[in-house]
């Protein structure tokens, strides 16, 4: 057994004495202890702890139990105290709100903006608090602010549009509460409906820096939890020479290219096929997810001659049909293919639509369609009837100005099915968060109550070890709540072990390391003894 093991099996059996002193009665076992972080250490005579007393719901109870709470250091009793003797932690707090283009469903951005006014009556006067206001951007920052005001009228001017970059967001809150210069307890409240599909930053990166920053993230996902497949679109763009009129051509690629810098950076990737009369007998190159070299494509494009919409769009759903073998790191794949024409029809002589719609079916790909100009030169019926049949929808465009929003509206349909729920848990349990699912926009205000009631109820503690110097020792830290609750934690001192830290400690590790020392040699001298004679 080496000093290290035996270092450890003497703390556990140490803690489980204490545990096994301390253990509370299951009868009345409704509260329990949360003990938030490891203790502060850096001087031993003031010990530093933070913990919560929740109910069976996890959250803060109304009243607490007049019950002696009591501190434990290695089974020995270093601090008593009543509940009513409990001050509370000063806490500051940023709320991040989702408000991409998906919030304008079910009222859920008008159910969003009441939880947040909820969320601010429920906050203590002196707990300043920052807003952020994101889609595929942060693009209101308002920093800590004991005066809610200003930002209960940032919340009602918000609208529902774009798409969703909470990572960056949360990214901009950390840097409100790093600006904070007071000691205090941080947290960020995060409320979002999709998964991040147009952050630069990424949930590591997040994650790393609010540990680094010693910030509480709670995430509140609103909606059904999403399959979070790949997805493979491939862009059918018309460049017939109809598209000189007016600033159509510019127009669709500013619409693509937004497309493209909406993409999720990791679970996305396109492709482009450009068409006029004519159709490229090479396939484009293979979907991808370079944002950069897709853009120079369509930046790259120039306009052309007739219309051969059928023959464009079959050889579309053929390429991406042909993609199934490339590998993708998240499993399954859901493919995708997005057309625009501002016209008829009038040079395809391979196939027609219904040769586009049987080969959509059988390869289980949605075509999306979008018709730009007035009815007299779109054949909408037969574009309704490609987009239907094949699961996809059809956009009737009558203003180029209008195509960068539906392109922005498609990317966040194609691209987010549902929350994110394993990165939101991952995000709160990492950072000492909390997670709540909300199923029901109604169900928002009361989550929001509760978060702010939970991140106000933290308690310091501060107490003296009977140990008060560094002596490289791990120490165990029960603490008891009365009959009704207990937890435990420790921490581990830097320095040597002597005499002084604990005498049969010592003589222990000392006795180890002498055995350690001792089996080699008897070991070589066993080896020796039968080793056969020359």
């Amino acid at each position: 057994m080496n000093a290290r093991l035996f270092l450890g099996l003497l703390v556990t059996l140490s803690t489980w004495v204490a545990l096994e002193a301390t253990e509370p009665s299951a009868q009345s076992s409704k509260l329990r202890i949360e003990i938030l972080d490891q203790p502060d250490v850096s001087d031993l005579r003031n010990i530093k702890l933070h913990f919560r007393i929740v109910d069976e719901t996890g959250n803060p109870p109304a009243d607490l139990p007049d019950e002696e709470l009591t501190i434990y250091e290695d089974g020995q009793p270093v601090k008593r105290f009543r509940p009513r003797e409990l001050r509370k932690a000063p806490m500051a707090a940023v709320l991040a709100i989702d408000t991409s283009g998906s919030m304008v469903r079910h009222e859920k951005m008008t159910k969003a903006k009441q939880a947040a006014n909820r969320f601010f009556d429920k906050l203590d006067p002196k707990t300043p608090c920052g807003l952020i206001l994101f889609h595929h951007q942060a693009y209101e920052i308002k920093g800590l602010a004991l005066d809610k005001s200003q930002l209960r009228s940032l919340v009602a001017g918000a609208n529902a549009k774009g798409g969703t970059a909470y990572f960056d967001a949360i990214h901009e809150a950390l840097q409100l509460l790093a600006a904070d210069t007071e000691r205090r307890e941080r947290a960020i409240v995060l409320m979002t409906d999709g998964r991040d599909v147009n952050s630069n930053r990424t949930l590591k990166d997040i994650i790393k820096e609010a540990k680094e920053k010693k910030v509480q993230v709670f995430t509140l996902g609103l909606g059904e939890p999403g399959r979070n497949e790949a997805v493979r679109t491939l862009l059918v763009l018309d460049r017939s020479g109809s598209m000189r009129e007016g600033n159509k051509f510019v127009c669709l690629k500013r619409a693509a290219s937004r497309f493209v810098e909406m993409m999720p950076p990791e679970a996305a990737e396109t492709a482009i096929i450009a068409f006029d009369h004519f159709i490229p007998k090479l396939n484009p190159d293979p979907p991808s997810r370079d944002k950069q070299k897709l853009l120079g494509i369509i930046n790259g494009l120039t306009i052309g001659g007739g219309t051969a919409l059928y023959d464009a769009l079959y050889d579309a759903v053929e390429t991406l049909n042909a993609t199934r073998h490339l590998p993708a790191e998240r499993g399954s794949i859901r493919k995708t293919v997005v057309c625009l024409t501002d016209g008829m029809d009038t040079d395809s002589h391979k196939y027609r639509e219904t040769d586009v719609i049987r080969l959509a079916q059988r390869s289980e790909i949605k075509v999306h369609m979008l018709g730009l100009g007035d009815g007299r030169e779109l054949n909408e019926p037969v574009m309704q009837k490609i987009a239907k049949e094949t699961g996809g929808e059809y956009f009737h465009v009558i203003q180029p100005d209008e195509l960068t929003d539906i392109f922005e509206d498609l990317s966040i349909s194609i691209h987010d099915d549902g929350i994110d729920e394993a990165s939101l848990k991952k995000l709160a349990a990492e950072t000492g968060g909390r997670y709540y699912h909300i199923q029901n926009a109604d169900e928002l205000a009361l989550n929001f109550e509760s978060v702010a009631a939970y991140i106000q109820s933290s308690y310091p503690v501060t107490f003296a070890s009977k140990r008060d110097f560094h002596d490289g020792t791990t120490r165990g830290i029960v603490i008891k709540f009365g009959d009704i609750a207990v937890s435990q934690s420790g921490y581990r001192t830097h320095g040597l072990i002597t005499p002084r830290s604990n005498y049969v400690l010592y003589l222990g590790l000392l006795a180890g390391i002498l055995l350690l020392l001792w089996i080699p040699a008897r070991l070589r001298r066993l080896t020796r003894g039968l080793r056969p004679a020359a």
